[in-house]
């Protein structure tokens, strides 16, 4: 099982779709090409008309009994920076020192992947719990051989599993920073433009930035200023969660009720 979770991806490229015609000899290539057109169009489609964030779920919670390291992240679904679907369908133990606390494959990497943990620098006092989409291969079968049958006969994998992989991070990634910064700035040109106009007007926002950051942060934990001691909590042993740094991407049906609720 190998490992795919570094996509090499282009963000804003002229979009090409395979065109069939009779005696056409279609390939391996063609095939993935076909699912690669598709896939891109999606990603656009969340990318422009949704956002990405936290849709729902992907809580982070304190583990009880534990030594106050440790985390827990609940099932959830979000859309990364590149528009990628990730869905969290298990909870997920993290624990701030070691990364994802999981039962290691014992002879090809596990999927989902394990997040790995740097050591954090020395004035580091947040850490922040994020997700991002992986993908790897699953489900091998045999190969028939070509020729006349000489070779030996090999494997390979017929599913790629799309999953996700959890991560403890020691700063911010720059997609939130951005984004948040262009919340903003589209907010001020919006009031500008209520007072102005006195009507509702909505100014055309910017496209969203091309970004190869994949990281989508699910809380921010404080941690500790010495190894030896426990992640700063509350006063009750539990660590201090927060979710200020979280992006939240609402779905149709909250704006809804949102509306509804405001009336």
């Amino acid at each position: 099982m190998s490992n795919m979770s570094d996509l090499n991806r282009t963000c804003g490229a002229p979009l090409e779709r395979v065109r069939y015609f009779p005696r056409q000899l279609l390939t391996a290539d063609d095939l993935t090409a076909e699912q690669d057109y598709y896939r891109e169009k999606m990603r656009r489609h969340n990318r422009y008309l949704h956002g990405w964030g936290v849709v729902c779920g992907c809580s982070v919670e304190a583990v009880a009994d534990s030594d106050g390291w440790q985390v827990r992240v609940t099932p959830g679904y979000a859309v990364s920076p590149s528009g990628d679907d990730i869905q969290i369908v298990d909870p997920v133990v993290v624990d701030l020192r070691l990364g994802v606390k999981n039962e290691p494959c014992t002879v090809a990497p596990s999927c989902p992947p394990l997040g790995y943990t740097p050591a954090p620098p020395a004035d580091t006092t947040v850490a922040y719990i994020a997700v991002r989409y992986a993908e790897c291969y699953a489900r091998p079968m045999r190969v028939h051989p070509a020729g006349c049958g000489c070779d030996e006969t090999g494997c390979e994998y017929s599913r790629i599993r799309e999953t996700f992989e959890v991560r403890v991070l020691w700063q911010l990634p720059d997609s939130h920073r951005n984004a948040a910064q262009d919340d903003r700035r589209w907010c001020e040109q919006l009031r500008a433009a209520l007072e102005e106009q006195k009507v509702l007007s909505f100014p055309v926002p910017s496209c969203p930035e091309c970004s190869d950051d994949p990281w989508v942060v699910l809380a921010t934990v404080a941690v500790p200023e010495a190894k030896d001691r426990k992640p700063t909590d509350k006063g009750d042993g539990t660590p201090q969660i927060s979710y200020k740094d979280r992006r939240v991407l609402l779905s149709a049906q909250r704006l809804q009720v949102a509306l509804l609720c405001s009336r």
